[in-house]
């Protein structure tokens, strides 16, 4: 199985979207700011291969990605994955009750992310997969982050070698209690002077020895800026995935928490069987970590 994307601007042929590309603006590593501010339509097809080559469309799927003010498509996508969420069937005491929400969010998910591709449509794709001219293949659009170099072999194995045991170094420095913490990134800088062949990762455990300290002090004090957060995860054969993030930036823990009992509250409707609300807090260098936006 494979698939292909194409993106259909208002004016001009479609666009052919590498699976690079889509990844990046999936996973929020890329963008396409000559559309920022856009809703653009998006046709993918789902084919069947044969010794790596296309045999067969096996579906299309058509729809319609908005594009923030930067180009990205992430908050479009989580906010379609809100809507679609809620159309999954809630329990009902009463089998002589009809829910009409459904029916209403049914209609907006349809009305603002999909469109009817016509055949015309689909006959460029076709050509595109299955080209019997060079006019048949469509034109690429790039996105702006930039290609990285191809990864080798080689450089596969050593990098695989190398970090095979990461997970043990903040595992240990972790536990450590605030003066052994202290302790622990002080010496380390000394031995990157006296042992300057692995000088660098000295100073980077040291550095991260430094931001557990700092997040130590904040959870001991409550001081500080802080988080509050409620996701509302969407679980699917034991894998998660969060469809909506709620949160407040806050100046201390214990506003924090006053934050996070309101939006347990506001959002407790929402779960069921296959929907969980999920508090958390986190001091802003947690978040700055986890690399959420403001």
């Amino acid at each position: 199985m494979s698939s292909r994307h194409y993106l259909f601007p208002d004016e001009g042929e479609p666009l052919r979207m590498s699976r690079r590309l889509v990844e990046g603006l999936i996973f929020g590593k890329d963008s396409l700011p000559q559309y920022a501010g856009t809703r653009q339509r998006v046709l993918s097809a789902m084919l069947e291969l044969d010794a790596g080559k296309p045999t067969r469309i096996w579906r299309t799927e058509a729809s319609i990605w908005e594009f923030d003010q930067r180009g990205g498509i992430r908050e479009g996508l989580h906010q379609a994955l809100a809507l679609a969420m809620e159309l999954m069937p809630t329990p009902q005491t009463d089998d002589t009750v009809v829910e009409l929400r459904p029916h209403t969010k049914k209609k907006k998910l349809e009305k603002e992310y999909r469109w009817e591709p016509q055949k015309s449509d689909i006959d460029l794709i076709i050509a595109d997969i299955w080209p019997k001219k060079k006019a048949d293949r469509l034109k690429s659009v790039t996105g702006v982050a930039k290609r990285k170099p191809a990864l080798t072999w080689d450089a596969r194995q050593a990098l695989d070698e190398v970090s095979a045991s990461f997970w043990k170094i903040p595992m240990a420095i972790e536990r450590l209690k605030e003066p052994s913490q202290k302790s622990f990134g002080c010496e380390a800088r000394e031995r990157a002077h006296t042992d300057p062949d692995f000088g660098h990762l000295y100073r980077a455990i040291a550095d991260m020895s430094d931001w557990y300290l700092e997040v130590q002090k904040r959870k001991r004090t409550g001081k500080g800026v802080w988080y509050g957060m409620v996701e509302v995860m969407l679980w699917r054969d034991g894998v998660g995935e969060a469809a909506e993030r709620h949160f407040e930036k806050c100046g201390s823990r214990d506003d924090a928490v006053l934050v996070v009992r309101r939006l347990l509250a506001e959002h407790a409707p929402k779960f069921n069987d296959y929907t969980t609300v999920e508090a958390e807090l986190l001091t802003d260098l947690e978040w700055e970590k986890r690399d959420y936006s403001d």
